[in-house]
């Protein structure tokens, strides 16, 4: 689940920050009661907005990519549900609210594995890049320190299993291996811009990836709220794109829904 700070959109304010650290923020902030996305909405809008980027500026984005990346977060129906058919949140001991950016391996890891099974039904480069993603993510965890000597076992064991996934896939992709990188990239890149615009922190961000060649020459994108829109700049999308963040909230167990329109230019 992604937590959204407020409801409505707000007027970015304050320094650039780095846009993971804003948008962990928020969750460290959250409640069970507060309003939230769930993995796989936030999904769909990733891949909302791989569909908008200007193709001059972002090759290769083939209709099965796209939909790979709208399917990166499918593994967590089972756990968060959707706007249709939400789950209830949980809460640590702490009283934190339970979000993407806290749960333990045995949640995130067979959430992972649905998620590249999901993407590769699109094609074998849709599980090819979600795969790599999601062991990309595993890096971190591990150079960190985090979990019991059994979860990092299995978080390891995760990140071979994909490896080995990987090198299966690569014959089969069809593009040379730098572009393979350039839309794990995408991807990440995506995944990133959605959670910002589901969390909704009141910090501008700026976004880590870096592309070469025909996006952005080694540039990096930031994203604020101002002036009734989410701005992208440099901006990579070839139209206006309207969203509908789908969020939920549980009161006296029962589901609340709303959907709130959101304008990126």
């Amino acid at each position: 689940m992604i937590f959204r700070n407020q409801l409505a959109a707000q007027e970015s304010r304050g320094a650039v920050s780095e846009a993971f650290a804003a948008i962990a923020e928020t969750q460290q902030k959250a409640a069970v009661s507060d309003w939230y996305v769930t993995q796989p909405d936030h999904g769909r809008i990733s891949g909302e907005l791989a569909a908008a980027l200007d193709s001059r500026k972002v090759p290769n984005l083939s209709r099965a990519v796209v939909r790979a990346i709208a399917l990166h977060d499918m593994g967590w129906m089972p756990y968060d549900g959707d706007v249709t058919a939400p789950r209830a949140p949980t809460k640590l001991e702490s009283g934190v609210a339970v979000s993407f950016a806290n749960t333990e391996p045995e949640r995130f890891l067979p959430a992972w594995l649905g998620s590249i099974q999901a993407a590769q039904s699109a094609g074998q480069l849709g599980g090819l890049i979600v795969s790599a993603h999601f062991a990309r993510l595993t890096r971190p965890y591990l150079e960190s320190g985090k979990g019991t000597p059994e979860q990092r076992a299995q978080v390891s064991q995760f990140l071979l299993r994909e490896a080995a996934r990987v090198e299966r896939l690569l014959p089969q992709a069809g593009l040379p291996l730098e572009e393979i990188e350039a839309l794990i990239a995408v991807l990440q890149f995506c995944d990133l811009a959605s959670l910002y615009l589901c969390a909704n922190p009141a910090a501008p961000v700026e976004l880590p990836q870096k592309f070469q060649g025909s996006l952005l020459d080694g540039g990096r994108v930031q994203f604020c709220f101002e002036r009734g829109a989410y701005r992208m700049r440099p901006n990579l999308l070839d139209h206006v794109l309207v969203l509908e963040i789908p969020c939920v909230r549980f009161v006296d167990g029962k589901a609340e829904r709303t959907m709130v329109p959101v304008k990126v230019q």
